[in-house]
């Protein structure tokens, strides 16, 4: 080894040495020690979608077709209604998870006040809750029917934006603790605050069987 060169271009080795190492934390993939699995994919979450199966489980809930639906569902297609309760129970459930509000309710909620997410509030702002604008919403709005409700970038917002909603209510804390999964008493309670129609309500947990999901 040349101990004299080294000496004479120490600076320049050092630099040099410093310039490799910043390329490798910048570009990891030019780290020939890197073992990592450049091929991975990222993970994806999509509504409807789960790991596990059986029963009302996120990737198995299949919404059981009511023998007779009653009259106020009339205005909903079967299939359709059925395919917008299995798309949006993941989305309930996790919903249920972080804020307590059953997902039986939320789905039923959701299906009421946009028709299974055929209304217009649904259809053109993603609002399937028909949460009106208020005075310290600061997102967008839409007109809609002479009324200015809430418009989101997707139907997660939504959801989301609901159990925000929910949870600041004065009556949320001791509704949530007196009724637990006890779906009617949720529905009579957002019934009685003009969210939904508590009757409608119950009779779309009922036929669908959404109960199922709070056993989850």
């Amino acid at each position: 080894m040349n101990w004299n060169f080294i000496k004479t271009n120490w600076f320049y080795l050092a630099l040099g040495l410093l310039l490799v190492l910043y390329t490798i934390r910048k570009f990891p993939s030019l780290n020939p020690f890197d073992a990592t699995n450049k091929n991975a994919q990222p993970e994806k979450v999509t509504e409807g979608k789960g790991a596990r199966k059986g029963g009302a489980a996120l990737l198995g809930f299949v919404p059981e077709t009511p023998k007779e639906r009653p009259p106020e569902m009339d205005d909903v297609d079967a299939s359709k209604a059925e395919a917008f309760l299995k798309r949006f129970a993941n989305v309930a459930l996790s919903e249920h998870k972080k804020f307590g509000t059953p997902a039986s309710v939320i789905l039923a909620c959701a299906y009421v006040n946009s028709q299974a997410g055929q209304r217009e509030t649904a259809t053109a702002a993603n609002n399937f809750f028909a949460l009106p604008c208020s005075q310290g919403w600061e997102g967008e709005t839409v007109q809609m029917g002479g009324k200015c409700v809430r418009k989101y970038e997707s139907a997660w917002a939504s959801f989301r934006d609901f159990s925000i909603y929910l949870s600041s209510q004065e009556w949320f804390g001791s509704l949530k603790k007196s009724a637990g999964k006890d779906g009617r008493k949720w529905a009579e309670k957002l019934g009685s605050e003009g969210v939904a129609n508590a009757k409608v309500m119950q009779k779309v947990m009922e036929a669908y069987r959404l109960h199922e999901l709070d056993e989850q």
